[in-house]
């Protein structure tokens, strides 16, 4: 299984752990949310690319596409990434619902889900900084977390979180520390609006 196939899996097994108390709680019942994952999974590029862009705007890095959609009944995520051979970061996109949760309290509890799940697969990260960045016009925290996976390659992975439209979106941006381009990623981050 290839590193890129891995992170893949390791994100989309956080943001499930995330999501499912998520809508647990706020629906009351995890086989709706069953029904609703079956239904609103969508791996076609275009129709995830259309999905993202419903609820944030974004100029991609050159190479990114969207890769694949969920649309659940109070948020939204997208997996963004370069080719599947490439070991540059993917991105992850999230849209929720607030339930009253302010930008730092959803970067805390998704970097607490990280923590969880990361540990499980092999990827052992540590959080080494915290910054203000300004997306959308919004200034809010972005965590800066290092460490590696379990062949050793080292990993960097950013979290922040920003109110929407339509409620908080989140940003997971994930890769190899010698992939990874401050540059690129700080431009993609500038390039939102919603």
């Amino acid at each position: 299984m290839s590193t890129n196939t891995k992170r893949l899996l390791l994100i989309i097994g956080i943001a499930a752990a995330f999501c499912l108390v998520a809508v647990g709680v706020a629906v009351g019942g995890l086989s709706l949310l069953g029904n609703r994952l079956k239904n609103n999974f969508v791996t076609d590029p275009a129709k995830a690319q259309q999905m993202a862009h419903a609820f944030i705007s974004y100029e991609l890095p050159a190479g990114y596409k969207e890769q694949m959609g969920m649309d659940f009944l109070i948020y939204k995520m997208i997996l963004i990434s370069p080719p599947e051979s490439s070991s540059q970061p993917m991105i992850f996109l999230a849209q929720f619902q607030s339930q009253g949760m302010s930008p730092e309290q959803m970067t805390q509890q998704m970097q607490q889900s990280i923590d969880q799940q990361s540990g499980s697969s092999g990827l052992k990260l540590k959080l080494v900084e915290t910054r203000k960045v300004t997306i959308n016009g919004n200034q809010t925290s972005l965590s800066v977390s290092e460490g590696s996976d379990a062949s050793g390659t080292l990993i960097r992975q950013w979290v922040t979180a920003f109110p929407g439209k339509s409620g908080l979106i989140l940003i997971m941006i994930q890769g190899s520390v010698s992939e990874w381009d401050d540059t690129v990623l700080n431009s993609f981050l500038a390039s939102i609006t919603s």
